[in-house]
């Protein structure tokens, strides 16, 4: 999601230079759960953390949203890993799920949450004692889970139909990195250089087609 003009990314980077560590969490809260937001919260919220500690503060809201951000990162994980492949909006669309994942410490814990340190879990047991169990957050939310999963497939669907409008109605082929590009067949050619080079420019044509259409999709939508 852009700021303004400015990449949320590009923004937390310029915060971080003037020390604004709430600023931080807020624009990561805004743009939830694109891939790197849920880290940068983080290490953002521990700054202030810390902080607290050494002006012996109370600091029992911001470890609860430290865990709050390792319980969502831990929902998310899998639809991050596609967030970061498929590079679309249909991440910041099933942000909207987020007010509706459970995050009862007592439930989840804390032996599965990844972004949290060995500090944060120190500060955690201290402030609550230890969980009565331990469980991934997918797990505990199970239902909601599949829920945000099927949202994510549907916009992404949406997105490519979108992108096909773009080229007159006609539907992109998928083509992924590893995939081979199956040509109809085409005339013998004395040199089989010609052949190789005619499928290399297929290639070439297909994949600028659908960077840029996912590209003016991505422009019209955020």
């Amino acid at each position: 999601m852009v700021l303004g003009t400015e990449f949320w990314a590009v923004t937390v980077k310029r915060l971080k230079r003037t020390g604004k560590h709430a600023e931080i969490v807020a624009v990561t809260k805004q743009n939830l759960p694109l891939p790197g937001t849920f880290n940068e919260m983080a290490v953002a919220l521990r700054k202030q953390i810390r902080e607290r500690r050494k002006d012996n503060k109370r600091y029992n809201d911001l470890l609860r949203q430290l865990y709050h951000a390792a319980v969502w990162e831990n929902f998310f994980g899998d639809i991050n890993a596609l967030c970061l492949r498929e590079q679309g909006t249909s991440c910041k669309v099933v942000g909207r799920f987020i007010p509706r994942i459970k995050c009862d410490y007592k439930l989840i814990g804390y032996e599965h949450l990844d972004i949290l340190g060995v500090n944060d879990v120190k500060w955690i047991v201290e402030a609550w004692g230890e969980p009565r169990n331990h469980a991934p957050a997918r797990q505990i939310n199970q239902k909601l889970h599949e829920q945000t999963v099927a949202r994510f497939n549907l916009e992404k669907e949406r997105e490519l139909r979108a992108a096909g409008e773009l080229f007159g109605g006609q539907q992109l082929p998928l083509v992924d990195s590893q995939d081979e590009v199956n040509p109809e067949p085409q005339p013998q050619h004395d040199n089989p250089a010609v052949d190789s080079g005619k499928l290399s420019q297929r290639k070439l044509i297909v994949a600028i087609l659908i960077a840029a259409a996912l590209g003016l999709v991505i422009i019209l939508v955020t």
